[in-house]
């Protein structure tokens, strides 16, 4: 089975949201990033080691049976996990290192705060590890035909735990009907220091081939 390609090369315009007024959340100060916009995570808050990903939605009126699930694959050099479980989501909270931990799944996308969140300790990420990958993906979509043209409000933020200062956030702006999952953004290693990559790209994938695309080896 061939690697799943980005939605780089779609045609269609992202779908015009109808949808109700987002929730209401505390978001903090943060810097508000743009897609593509690459920022120093040492340089936003010097000394940061145990962080919060943050990742919040809401749902229209067709998309109220959606299960959203946030998966965080750790990847090496050469794009791919280091290790057939170095990828966390809802059936495997941890990373083999403990340095990555999935703390809470939300199954309805209701409330105020964060619908999920993962923990990273950057200082126990595997060397290895050059990149951890956050992935939002709507559970059973394509046996159901659930896309993210029933999704809207989308965003990822970046919380220091020590002080409980949120760092930077990105709010997703496309979304298409074509789209199973979304590449929400990236924490990855640079010169030394880690970086956060606002990515905001859809593609046409469930689980099972998100984990194709990465390298994880799903025969049996």
């Amino acid at each position: 089975q061939p690697p799943v390609q980005q939605t780089q090369g779609f045609q269609q315009p992202p779908v015009q949201q109808t949808m109700q007024q987002p929730r209401q959340r505390s978001f903090g100060n943060g810097v508000v990033l743009r897609k593509g916009q690459k920022a120093s995570l040492e340089q936003l808050c010097p000394g940061l080691d145990l962080i919060h990903v943050g990742l919040g939605w809401d749902l229209g009126p067709n998309g109220q049976g959606y299960d959203l699930d946030v998966d965080a694959f750790m990847l090496g050099a050469d794009g791919r996990v280091v290790g057939d479980d170095w990828f966390v989501f809802y059936n495997q909270p941890e990373s083999p290192d403990q340095s990555v931990r999935l703390l809470c799944d939300s199954k309805t996308g209701a409330g105020a705060g964060d619908d999920e969140i993962v923990q990273v300790q950057l200082s126990k990420v595997n060397p290895q590890v050059q990149k951890i990958v956050f992935i939002v993906s709507i559970n059973e979509a394509k046996q159901y035909g659930y896309n993210f043209s029933n999704v809207a409000n989308a965003y990822v933020r970046i919380t220091d735990v020590k002080t409980g200062n949120e760092i930077a956030r990105f709010q997703l702006t496309d979304y298409y009907a074509n789209v199973n999952s979304m590449v929400v953004g990236e924490v990855y290693r640079h010169n030394g220091q880690w970086k956060f990559n606002p990515v905001g790209d859809g593609v046409s994938a469930d689980l099972m081939d998100l984990c194709v695309r990465y390298g994880v080896n799903v025969a049996g």
